[in-house]
């Protein structure tokens, strides 16, 4: 992605291979390189990393990359409002998928019911930085048999290809100027509620201490997922994957 560049970051750093945007941030950081708000794309991955240490799938085409923002604490879920931006972002670069564009709690967005982009964040408290990582399916032409009944890519889903630059710039102008207030804990749960994949879906989610089953009531104020787990009973839940849901 030559010549990229946002007011949002002081430096990037633009790599054709990397194993993994998100490690190659954290040795940024660790190595006194990096300054200020910086952001790490690669143009493929060998070695990139989804939620609970999964293998993502990154080839030539898709966006991959990791910003670090230093110096601002948050009180609300980062991956959350990150996960608003971008579908803020493809609903208005793309209107013809609206409708089949969702978000999935806790880090994924979704496009006719697949798994479209995802998100990790994580925070490196000691060095005041916040790492946010974004693996989008773009360009994407083909998925192995083992993805493909799950995934797909904006290039497949519209018959055409995008523009990954146009792309970065929406998502980080929105995130950018909705990120004052997030930082003074507002986050838009409305808008993730109008667009939840799980809202009003019989769920099971496997946290670490048990699986829990009931009905997708949607997100709170702190980005928790709100679960009905027998009716009137209703408990937010700040971690855990969602392993299957039913309409």
């Amino acid at each position: 992605m030559k010549d990229f560049k946002h007011p949002l970051f002081d430096e990037i750093y633009l790599f054709k291979k990397s194993v993994s945007t998100s490690k190659q941030a954290i040795k940024l950081i660790k190595d006194q390189t990096a300054q200020g708000n910086f952001l790490v794309i690669a143009d493929e991955q060998s070695g990139g990393i989804g939620r609970n240490k999964n293998k993502w799938f990154s080839p030539l085409g898709g966006i991959w990359m990791t910003a670090g923002l230093y110096g601002f604490s948050v009180s609300s879920n980062l991956t959350i409002f990150t996960g608003i931006s971008i579908h803020k972002a493809l609903c208005d670069l793309f209107p013809q998928i609206r409708e089949k564009l969702k978000i999935k709690w806790p880090n994924d967005i979704y496009l006719n019911d697949k798994k479209l982009c995802g998100i990790l964040s994580n925070n490196l408290n000691s060095r005041k930085y916040h790492l946010i990582g974004i693996g989008m399916n773009t360009n994407v032409k083909e998925f192995d048999v083992n993805l493909a009944p799950n995934a797909t890519s904006l290039q497949i889903e519209l018959d055409n290809l995008v523009d990954n630059k146009s792309i970065l710039t929406h998502i980080f102008d929105g995130f950018a100027s909705a990120l004052p207030n997030f930082i003074e804990g507002e986050l838009d749960v409305k808008y993730f509620n109008q667009h939840s994949l799980l809202k009003g879906l019989q769920i099971e989610l496997d946290t670490d201490y048990d699986t829990f089953r009931g009905r997708a009531i949607g997100i709170d104020k702190n980005g928790a997922l709100l679960i009905e787990l027998k009716p009137g009973m209703i408990q937010p839940f700040y971690a855990g994957s969602v392993i299957s849901w039913t309409r």
